[in-house]
Formats: structure tokens, C-alpha cells, sequence
């Protein structure tokens, strides 16, 4: 059974991309998560149900195209904080100590990295689609880093 995530986004823009409803297939992003980095497959995957998000009515404009990231980067982000939660109740007290002050360190990384790459564009159309894309990246690569941390 396929499951799609749909997220509402309020903002300006011609009328169609107003009334754009971005839908991810969680099931295409869960395929990716189980996959990536495993039997010689890379991360291509990461991003491609936002592709699929993109090509509806309304999906290609600038801000459906951001819409589209983020609601992949949602899926991503309930895969990091399960694989987080997972580490945690498999490790040692030290090991917590460590993974979260990492966890925090990585988040404040990703946070101003992506700022960064915001501030690179500011004068530009895409700004956001760049920000988007950089958090997409990085949260589902944190996830799969964090899915097979310890070799677990």
C-alpha cells in the first residue's frame, strides 16, 4: 500500500502554485532509507521522490519545488529522529553523552551550512530551492549515517 505524504504550505506566488498541495511517496523515500550505502546502492535515491513531487501541476514553480524538498525532507527527518531514538536506547551512558552532544553539533552544522548556502543566492530566484535542497541532503544523510552507526 503506498503511502504519500502531503504537506500544506502557505505562501505567495502566481495562484497554482498557491493551491499546490506538494505529495512525497513516503514509500519511495522508506526504499531509498532501507537501500542507500547497501548492496552497491548509492544515494541517487535521496531527492528523487521530490523529482516525482515536481512534475505534478504546480510543482515546478520556485516555491513548488521548495515545497517538494521540504516534504521529502520531512520523511528524512521522521528516519533521523527514529534511527536517534534507536542508537540512544541500544548504547552506553558515555555513548548517549556522546551521540548527543554529536546529534546537537551535527544540527547546528547543518542549520548554518545551509544559512550559508541561503546567503550565497540572496540576490537570486532559487535561494530557497538551494536551502531546501541542502537540508534534504543532509538530513537524509545524517539518517543513514545514524541507521548504521555501530554497525548495527
Amino acid at each position: 500500500m503506498k503511502r504519500i505524504l502531503m504537506v500544506a504550505l502557505i505562501g505567495s506566488g502566481p495562484a497554482l502554485a498557491q493551491d499546490f498541495v506538494p505529495a512525497v511517496d513516503a514509500d519511495q523515500v522508506q526504499a531509498c532509507f532501507a537501500q542507500a550505502f547497501r548492496d552497491g546502492v548509492d544515494t541517487d535515491c535521496i531527492g528523487a521522490a521530490a523529482g516525482l513531487c515536481m512534475e505534478q501541476p504546480g510543482g515546478f514553480s520556485t516555491q513548488g519545488m521548495s515545497q517538494c524538498t521540504s516534504a521529502e525532507t520531512e520523511v528524512w527527518d521522521g528516519f533521523l529522529n527514529r534511527e536517534y531514538k534507536a542508537r540512544m536506547a541500544e548504547i552506553t551512558s558515555d555513548q548517549k553523552t556522546a551521540l548527543r552532544g554529536a546529534q546537537r553539533a551535527w544540527i547546528a552544522f547543518r542549520d548554518a551550512d545551509c544559512g550559508l548556502q541561503y546567503q550565497m543566492f540572496i540576490e537570486g530566484t532559487m535561494r530557497s530551492n538551494i536551502y531546501t535542497g541542502c537540508m534534504l541532503d543532509m538530513t537524509a544523510r545524517r539518517a543513514l549515517v545514524l541507521r548504521d552507526l555501530g554497525g548495527m
